[in-house]
């Protein structure tokens, strides 16, 4: 009699900078013979990378239609589709899941749940079946580190002011540069402290739009959770994983850095302008091109755009720029007059 395939539901964030390492991760347990059933909204599966042929049978993408939520533009099912101020709107939508998501489970119970912590309810609707949860961190083991215990986030015992958030934590018993710029601990301090903030302030009549801070539901997260599950490696954060596990109280396991799978045949997968650019790179030194690049979401304002630019050019150095268009600015305006002739000698 055949054994029964492990069965383990993945549920990300609404970001494709937590969607791809959930699919990472999906791939190299799917490697392993386990069964995966990937969740997310029809239009962000769509968007996500092809699964391997020999995969395929593993994954299985199972697709919830995003609610209807006032404010949130229709087909806006990522962050990425919105601007900052809108991603409370996503972040109320994706609580309205947890009703369809326990049918879900309860339908077909997996052996695992892994899920992000804006998913906070997760733990408790699992519960309900008997079956554990594992929060996935998509960050990094240092940055969870500097974030602290899930007391510390629902409450700022120790850290009640910006200025906290520009030095290094004090609850790592080792040395660590770790910290935030002045203008990201504003952002970060806000995010986490206050529901629905963006640029600096709370938004609308209705600042309580999505119901729960950034820091709430990493608390709950984690005082919920089974297990940790970080997007790190004991080579590079060694030292921090352990801290962690100290913070926690919880299993932490490193899976390793998930970058996406390699193409054997780049040219008959990849955009036309893409194919160019890696020919491009064949061509060049060993380590002699600046890969420019701030994340997958970031829209760099266009003030700032202009000044990289200058700087880019000023180095002398061959590089590669991953550059989103700001809201609201036309492709001409994008960089500065000329600068791609000056580049192109």
């Amino acid at each position: 009699m055949a054994s029964k395939q492990c069965h383990i539901m993945v549920f990300p964030w609404l970001a494709f900078g937590h969607m791809i390492p959930f699919l990472e991760s999906s791939k190299k347990l799917a490697e392993k013979g386990i069964g995966i059933s990937f969740i997310s909204t029809p239009r962000n599966i769509q968007r996500l990378p092809s699964i391997p042929p020999n995969l395929a049978d593993n994954i299985k993408f199972v697709q919830l239609p995003l609610p209807s939520v006032h404010g949130l533009p229709e087909n806006c099912e990522a962050s990425i589709d919105l601007q900052k101020g809108k991603i409370q709107y996503l972040k109320k939508a994706c609580d309205m899941f947890q009703a369809p998501f326990e049918k879900l489970v309860h339908k077909d119970p997996p052996d695992l749940v892994l899920f992000d912590f804006i998913q906070y309810w997760v733990p408790e609707t699992a519960a309900k079946f008997g079956v554990p949860s594992v929060f996935f961190s998509a960050y990094s083991a240092s940055t969870l580190c500097f974030l602290g215990q899930p007391d510390e986030l629902q409450f700022f015992q120790k850290r009640n002011k910006i200025e906290d958030f520009a030095v290094p934590s004090k609850w790592l018993p080792f040395p660590s540069m770790v910290s935030q710029s002045p203008d990201q601990a504003a952002q970060m301090f806000r995010k986490l402290k206050f529901p629905d903030i963006s640029e600096g302030k709370i938004l609308g009549t209705n600042p309580n739009i999505s119901g729960m801070s950034s820091g709430q539901r990493w608390a709950a997260t984690l005082e919920g959770c089974d297990y940790v599950v970080v997007r790190s490696c004991m080579e590079s954060e060694g030292a921090f994983l352990g801290c962690l596990e100290e913070l926690y109280q919880k299993p932490i396991l490193p899976v390793g850095l998930l970058p996406l799978s390699p193409v054997k045949n780049i040219d008959s997968h990849i955009d036309p302008n893409w194919c160019s650019t890696f020919h491009w790179l064949d061509k060049q030194g060993p380590k002699s091109v600046v890969f420019v690049g701030f994340g997958s979401e970031y829209k760099m304002p266009i003030e700032q755009v202009h000044e990289l630019a200058y700087g880019v050019k000023l180095s002398e150095i061959p590089f590669i720029w991953i550059l989103r268009k700001p809201d609201g600015v036309s492709s001409s305006e994008l960089l500065p007059d000329g600068f791609l002739a000056r580049i192109s000698n």
